[in-house]
């Protein structure tokens, strides 16, 4: 048997090379489905926003507390200002699918840090004792349950998944409570020990962008898709209202129009044409020629 040529053995060894899957145009039709579906999925996103911290409060107040619905929409609404400043700062993108995540950690917080002042409060202040015994339940077990329960939820919320928050909490939780201890600590023992009951948590929701900065998980390098839009408003603007308006000519006339015209001409193309035959006369006429 004879061997395999050179050509032979190298096309035998080589890596096969994998079929590219070629992508098929979208129809106008298609396209427009959707843009409809991404704009209906945006909508619904913004109101579960609004609807999952409202259903908490409107459970609060038919509870008889109606503190604890008021913490609620402000620990949500401090949620997605820290979290929307922060993106900004980081030159990412905002959009509504974050909107909601936010909004549903500052839901899950709201609880939490009511009942952790109700029971700081517990604690009296009628001596030097009773000062050193509230600041040590608030920097000694408030603190770091919270950055614990705030680290997890944001993990969970975030990742929509389990796999990996133990790593996360271990490699994170002792340095972020540090700093926590460090530079939050002060400012929010003054908040427990001299601030009205009712202001406690508000002044608290101005705590969330530092809480947000150091608890929340890392992000890496941003992908090109995650990119904010750097361009200046002043030019934006007219770029992003001219776009608008070619997207409705397009996507809602132009392209409903064609698909019409395309499904009309199949149909067309596709009706059977009528041939004629030549009579007799008219073959034996051809076959003399």
């Amino acid at each position: 048997m004879a061997e395999a040529s050179p050509l032979e053995q190298a096309a035998k060894t080589a890596p096969h090379e994998e079929k590219k899957e070629e992508k098929k145009p979208v129809g106008a039709l298609e396209s427009v489905v959707n843009e409809t579906i991404h704009a209906a999925g945006n909508l619904i996103k913004l109101g579960l926003a609004v609807g999952i911290p409202t259903a908490q409060a409107l459970t609060a107040q038919s509870f008889g507390n109606p503190i604890l619905a008021r913490d609620t929409a402000i620990m949500a609404g401090a949620q997605v200002a820290a979290d929307a400043t922060i993106n900004l700062k980081k030159s990412k993108k905002y959009m509504a699918g974050n909107v909601l995540e936010s909004a549903i950690m500052g839901t899950a917080l709201a609880a939490p840090l009511h009942y952790m002042f109700k029971l700081a409060h517990k604690v009296p202040l009628d001596s030097a004792l009773g000062y050193l015994g509230k600041a040590a339940v608030w920097g000694g077990f408030a603190y770091p349950a919270y950055v614990g329960f705030y680290q997890a939820a944001d993990y969970l919320i975030k990742n929509r998944t389990f796999k990996g928050l133990g790593k996360y909490i271990k490699e994170n939780y002792w340095p972020t409570l540090k700093k926590a201890w460090t530079y939050l600590l002060p400012i929010s023992l003054l908040n427990v020990f001299f601030a009205p009951t009712i202001l406690n948590v508000p002044i608290a929701a101005g705590l969330t962008y530092l809480f947000d900065l150091f608890g929340a998980p890392k992000k890496g390098e941003l992908q090109e898709d995650e990119k904010r839009d750097k361009t200046p408003y002043y030019v934006a603007a007219p770029r992003v209202a001219g776009r608008l308006a070619y997207e409705a000519v397009n996507k809602l006339v132009y392209n409903p129009l064609k698909a019409l015209y395309e499904i009309g001409s199949g149909f067309y193309k596709s009706a059977p044409t009528k041939t004629e035959t030549p009579t007799n006369a008219q073959a034996a006429a051809q076959g003399a020629r």
